[in-house]
């Protein structure tokens, strides 16, 4: 079932989801714990045991939850609003500003924990947030003008995240993968990211996908960001994604230089495949505006973009070119993509 409704970038956006969910004793695996508007999620979360399911109902909660166990967190779609309250219990974890928390520790990740179908907004950080997590699944949710990220894994492997909306998160990416050797299959797909500085970002991580995502109006759409640490990026598959009119500008942010006017950008990066895209309507006068583009990877090792494949995209209406190869080596490969210009000519 589609959880999703949305009116245009800048009017309402709505999450709809499993509105008819009873008080129960038992859920299938665990306990149902019905939490009323204006209560503590943060209560219940600390009573339930692995398993249970954590249901809010339509109404107005403190956010700063932290999670450190598998449950469910399950709302009631746009009706059901975390925003910043008066404790934050993430930040007696070390990771203030967040909406939901879920932490767990190196080679101890908290495993299967579900977040879906409510809105987490206007938190100086991230709305949803994992760190050591694996199977972490985020279904349904906007996450709305937070600070830094929309929804967030770092050092977690077998991420699930699908059907969410990410809108105007400012300072870095709407939808963030990264931080791990391994991501092992870490899925980002059937979201709508719109409003961010990056779209969809995926930093020193490898064995990601990324699909069927509609990107708009962001700085960059997708970056695929090798930033010099040991292990790279790479072996992530981004196809079939509607990627458009990334136009914003966004000036230099710490390590991040000035970006706007980006369908999908590399910096380093290598056995990645890029296919079956819709890149249209990018446009910038940066150094890395255009459709599809690919460049050296991030100071101080500003490794090479390499071995990497982009194939079968259609790329039309960018500028300053639709394709554009200043990757440092000859190894990528440009296949059957329909586009019109490109730096050097003949990527076409």
């Amino acid at each position: 079932m589609r959880r999703i409704i949305t009116t245009v970038l800048g009017t309402t956006v709505a999450v709809t989801g499993i509105t008819g969910v009873a008080p129960a004793a038992r859920a299938a695996g665990g306990r149902v714990i019905v939490v009323p508007p204006g209560h503590s999620i943060q209560h219940a979360v600390d009573r339930a045991r692995p398993g249970d399911v954590i249901k809010l109902r339509a109404g107005h909660y403190d956010g700063g939850v932290l999670v450190r166990k598998s449950i469910t967190i399950h709302g009631e779609g746009n009706r059901t609003i975390l925003r910043p309250g008066h404790l934050d219990h993430c930040a007696r974890a070390k990771h203030p500003g967040m909406g939901i928390c879920v932490v767990g520790r190196a080679k101890y990740p908290v495993r299967d924990v579900t977040i879906r179908n409510l809105v987490v907004r206007d938190f100086a950080d991230t709305g949803v947030y994992g760190i050591h997590t694996d199977r972490l699944s985020v279904q349904a949710v906007l996450a709305r003008n937070n600070g830094e990220y929309g929804i967030a894994e770092f050092a977690s492997t077998r991420g699930h995240f699908r059907w969410n909306w990410t809108v105007d998160n400012s300072d870095d990416a709407g939808l963030y993968v990264g931080d791990t050797v391994n991501a092992r299959g870490t899925v980002v797909a059937e979201n709508h990211s719109i409003g961010n500085a990056i779209g969809v970002l995926v930093r020193h991580a490898r064995h990601v996908q990324v699909h069927d995502n509609t990107i708009a109006y962001n700085c960059v759409g997708v970056a695929l960001v090798d930033d010099s640490q040991p292990s790279g990026q790479g072996n992530t598959a981004v196809w079939k994604n509607h990627v458009s009119k990334n136009n914003r500008f966004c000036p230099a942010h710490e390590e991040i230089p000035a970006l706007g006017g980006t369908g999908i950008l590399f910096f380093g990066g290598d056995h990645n495949t890029v296919a079956r895209n819709i890149v249209i309507g990018n446009r910038g006068q940066l150094p890395y505006s255009g459709g599809i583009v690919l460049f050296r990877g991030t100071p101080p090792r500003n490794r090479p973009a390499h071995h990497n494949l982009i194939k079968s995209n259609h790329v039309h209406g960018n500028a300053p070119y639709d394709l554009v190869d200043k990757s440092g080596s000859r190894t990528n490969r440009f296949r059957d993509n329909k586009c019109r210009t490109s730096n050097p000519r003949g990527l076409c």
